[in-house]
């Protein structure tokens, strides 16, 4: 049979007959079980309290322009890790680099944890926001490394449904510790929790995690010279990308706050419930119901998803056409139907924000089809660095149109910008086979 793998160390990338057809099927060896568990548990640590930290700001008197701010903060910091981690990772390697990655963020929550004020928050963010984007261009690497190309896209399926799934268990455990302890008290509590479930994943990877690659060429002080001699195809890809980002990141941080105004005097079920009472509910309705739709709405997607795109090029464009388009949908159910049909408008809402998810293991499988081979690691933090830095401005530019012309207006204007993203990417992308790049090594 032949070896269908890149690596030399086919023992541990190819399964055996003997392991079961549905490990080939899920693309499943050694390291990229490490990946799963590192996604089970440090997503299901970050999203036990990331989710609340608006509301959690609000209530520690935080205005609006600030936790805007946060938003932006966190897209400015993700630029610049998505561009480390490809750095490190390609110097390392990235056995190495995930390792460190997954330490960093015991840090930040460590800081939340002892420090409960709204200055902690942003001393906290360079840490705990890390694992996501500083890992990323490790984790593409890892199996565009040990999995052929036609079995990229279930992988990062079998990634996308750990991630879901860790979030489902974080967002009704986080629900339920904000309705016994309360707002402040159940966000610290879910910290606590958090720094838990990271340390056990530094642990699993450590003892798991097999996969040691470099890049075969370095370009750390020609990230821009990479990023022009990026594909054609992946230019058009990241424009689309930015914008439907765009549409993401201008609502992100407010979005909760605008789910709590509306749940908050539907949910009174007594005359007596206080402010605080009623706001608290509302949260944990916000995040065991609402964001457990959500993601649960993505998780039955991804595994026929995956495997319906798992042929290359141009296959794959239906699959992130209708991701940029659910993008542009979800801040418009959110404006009609939440507005006019409440608890179950916003319900409704949520089930299109899970459609969001619908592409995105094709995405990501573009992606690594089209980034140069032999710098890869860096060019997919490039690619991931520039499109965090484009949106950078996003979230306090959502502020501000929430603050001078209230929510409605900004919702409007995200479906905006997401609808042309998605018809710019209709209209401009082919997704024929990417042209190869050639990058100098950095000597020369």
């Amino acid at each position: 049979m032949k070896d269908e793998t890149q690596p030399a160390d086919a023992k541990e990338i190819v399964p055996s007959r003997s392991a079961g057809g549905w490990r080939i099927w899920l693309a499943l060896n050694a390291s990229t079980g490490a990946l799963l568990a590192a996604i089970l548990l440090v997503g299901m640590g970050s999203e036990l309290w990331s989710p609340l930290m608006p509301e959690y700001l609000a209530g520690l008197a935080a205005p609006i322009l600030l936790i805007a701010l946060y938003g932006s903060t966190k897209d400015l910091l993700e630029a610049v890790n998505f561009y480390l981690g490809g750095v490190l990772a390609a110097r390392f390697n990235t056995r190495r680099a995930l390792l460190l990655f997954n330490a960093l963020p015991l840090i930040g929550l460590t800081i939340l944890l002892l420090w409960p004020t709204k200055y902690a928050v942003f001393v906290a963010l360079p840490f705990v926001g890390v694992w996501n984007s500083i890992a990323g261009p490790a984790t593409l690497r890892v199996v565009g490394d040990t999995l052929a190309e036609h079995r990229r896209s279930m992988a990062f399926s079998l990634q996308s449904i750990q991630k879901r799934v860790s979030s489902l268990m974080a967002y009704l455990i986080s629900g339920q510790l904000v309705l016994w302890l309360g707002e402040s008290a159940g966000v610290r509590a879910a910290v606590a929790l958090s720094i838990a479930l990271v340390a056990a994943s530094l642990l699993i990877q450590y003892r798991y995690m097999r996969t040691a690659v470099f890049d075969q060429v370095l370009a750390p002080r020609r990230p821009l010279a990479l990023l022009r001699r990026f594909d054609p195809q992946l230019r058009r890809l990241l424009i689309s990308d930015i914008c439907v980002r765009w549409c993401d990141g201008m609502p992100r941080e407010l979005i909760i706050l605008y789910c709590v105004s509306i749940l908050a005097p539907l949910l009174r079920t007594s005359e007596a419930q206080t402010p605080a009472e009623l706001s608290a509910a509302a949260v944990a309705f916000y995040v065991a119901v609402l964001l457990v739709v959500m993601n649960g709405t993505s998780l039955l997607l991804y595994l026929p998803v995956g495997h319906w795109a798992s042929k290359g090029g141009a296959a794959k464009k239906p699959f992130i056409g209708l991701t940029f388009v659910f993008f542009a949908l979800f801040p418009l159910a959110l404006v009609t139907l939440g507005n006019s049909l409440g608890v179950w408008g916003l319900v409704l809402a949520f089930v299109v924000a899970g459609l969001r998810e619908f592409g995105e293991p094709a995405r990501k499988a573009m992606i690594t089809e089209l980034v140069p081979p032999d710098c890869r690691t860096q060019a997919i933090g490039i690619y991931w660095a520039a499109r965090s830095a484009a949106i950078v401005p996003a979230s306090l530019a959502g502020g501000l149109i929430w603050y001078l012309a209230g929510p409605p207006t900004l919702l409007w204007c995200a479906v905006s910008v997401g609808l042309f993203g998605a018809v710019w990417f209709y209209l401009r992308f082919g997704g024929g086979s990417p042209v190869a790049v050639e990058i100098a090594p950095t000597g020369e």
